[in-house]
């Protein structure tokens, strides 16, 4: 048995990547301790649910200095999903033990890492780059994995009507602004789409109250998990994140929108903060920078980067509740459009299948 620190940030990364690979190592018999990290996208509810994913322990943000400067329990291996590696650095130095890391992407610190790990092999590449003397390797999408694990009733009526997916956030700040947009759009698109069933996808961050606001909104709630709510949905509409990965390896064709109206909410990078904060002119720097980033990593949703192409149309700027449902409904409705999505999604490389139980296998072998 190994005795494994697995290091996580966010909600995607905690739901996405964190139970599988909980899961996977628990099931060989290791021993996991988990440690959450300070996160700007954090919902508030990571440390309630890191305790449902059968870790060992489960070691707060506010835990982990602690841990830094005091804790002195033998770690065969530390291995970081998502956040800042700074934090694995530490620990890895602190204990003497080798670091993991699992990454979409390029990142600071991925050259102090013994094996570094990723999804498929459009990832390499950059990754590669930056990661000095460390391997690179694919593993497959923890995200896949992370589908199946979900249970529960599926919220689909079989009466052959157009079924929608609708991905309000993870983060109670942006459901919250979402919901009075969202209701305003509904009334739209169920005139443009009469026959359509909405479904809200709650995530597993939510508290069950919310339910009831949306439905009063119109929509029909599910909170069983997007593996199981996906696996009936026609088309859907998101924001960008991990979501998008899960819609892309569930098949499902979907609109990725970004009303300029919720930048103000959008976590800012820690340096950055204070800019955009100020009175007045920090909102409409804000805007500048998010138009900036666009315009240099060219896509906001997986399927997109992965295919560098826009597979799923992105729909950003000042754009009301009426508009983006007009826009929306021209792709739901248009039966070419959903199939031709389906049909590019195939072609997108997503990685090997198990991607956890990879990824615990290639961490033992390297420790072996």
């Amino acid at each position: 048995m190994r005795r494994i620190a697995v290091l996580a940030n966010g909600p995607g990364e905690l739901w996405g990547w964190c139970r599988p690979v909980v899961k996977a190592m628990k099931d060989e018999g290791h021993h996991v301790d988990l440690f959450l990290l300070p996160c700007q996208y954090a919902s508030g509810a990571e440390e309630r649910l890191a305790r449902l994913l059968g870790a060992d322990r489960v070691v707060s943000p506010a835990g982990f200095p602690k841990e830094i400067s005091g804790g002195k329990s033998r770690l065969d291996g530390v291995l970081q999903l998502g956040g800042d590696l700074l934090y694995g650095r530490l620990l890895a130095s602190r204990r003497g033990s080798p670091l993991f890391s699992y990454s979409y992407g390029p990142k600071k610190g991925l050259g102090a890492c013994r094996l570094v790990m990723t999804a498929c092999e459009p990832m390499v590449a950059p990754i590669r780059q930056v990661a000095g003397r460390s391997s690179v390797e694919v593993v497959g999408n923890l995200v896949a994995d992370a589908l199946e694990m979900d249970r529960g009733a599926v919220p689909w009526e079989e009466n052959g009507r157009l079924n929608v997916a609708v991905f309000p956030g993870s983060r109670p700040v942006i459901r919250r602004k979402a919901l009075p947009f969202m209701t305003e759009f509904l009334a739209c698109a169920k005139r443009l789409l009469p026959e359509a069933q909405w479904v809200v996808l709650l995530s597993p961050f939510c508290e069950p109250e919310e339910a009831l606001l949306w439905e009063k909104a119109g929509f029909a709630v599910c909170r069983a998990g997007a593996g199981v709510a996906l696996r009936g949905a026609d088309v859907a509409l998101t924001q960008p994140g991990t979501n998008t990965l899960e819609l892309f390896h569930a098949g499902v064709p979907s609109v990725v929108a970004v009303p300029e109206v919720f930048l103000a909410d959008v976590p800012a990078p820690t340096l950055l903060a204070p800019l955009f904060n100020l009175p007045g002119v920090g909102p409409f720097v804000k805007r500048r920078a998010f138009r900036r980033y666009i315009a240099k990593r060219g896509f906001l949703s997986w399927p997109n980067r992965l295919a560098r192409k826009e597979v799923f149309p992105e729909i950003t700027g000042k754009i009301c509740p009426e508009t983006l449902a007009r826009r929306f409904t021209s792709y739901a409705g248009n039966t070419e459009w959903i199939e031709s999505t389906r049909k590019a999604l195939g072609q997108i490389d997503g990685g090997p299948s198990n991607a956890a139980v990879r990824l615990r296998e290639r961490i033992m072998e390297t420790l072996a």
